[in-house]
């Protein structure tokens, strides 16, 4: 049997950060976390993830001195960053630390087919299978939200969240 795929979440926004955790648990993935720079090079002292969800914008140290940090400690598990929107292309450029960028605001199960391709591209074995307590992603499905219907933004308009924005969506 093997075993789940480890994901170390690093974020330091908690509702971000519990939300992931929630999402890639469900996903069959073994998640731990971290809320700072530190606290993530710490936990890489233990069992080293087999990939890295990194925030660019963290308060201690900044996302990419930190992807910089472990691949100096001989850490080569891929790291996916969560940047803002237009800076994606800041990350994976030759000059870039990560091996993905999903920028913010993101799907969760964007999050999760690019933590599994990550995998597929450096594990022997596949990624976990979903749980089987988890519900297949439906597109026909409408997010939920308690305070009403979900109300579209046009697409050139500027869309801001917050932790109070952050709904558990189920798929």
């Amino acid at each position: 049997m093997t075993r789940a795929a480890a994901v170390l979440v690093v974020d330091d926004e908690p509702d971000i950060r519990e939300l992931l955790a929630q999402t890639l648990c469900l996903a069959g993935f073994d998640v731990s976390c971290a809320a700072t720079g530190i606290e993530a090079m710490q936990r890489l002292g233990g069992r080293a993830p087999d990939v890295v969800v990194l925030d660019v914008l963290l308060p201690d140290l900044d996302g990419f001195e930190i992807a910089r940090m472990m691949r100096r400690a001989g850490h080569g598990m891929p790291v996916l960053f969560l940047t803002a929107p237009g800076a994606a292309d800041r990350c994976t450029g030759p000059a870039g630390e990560a091996d993905a960028c999903v920028a913010k605001p993101f799907s969760l199960e964007e999050v999760v087919l690019r933590v599994r391709a990550l995998l597929g591209r450096t594990r022997d074995t596949d990624a976990p299978p979903p749980r089987p307590d988890a519900q297949p992603h439906r597109p026909d499905a409408q997010p939920h939200r308690p305070d009403g219907p979900s109300a579209e933004a046009p697409a050139h308009s500027p869309v801001r969240r917050s932790a109070a924005d952050l709904h558990w969506v189920p798929w």
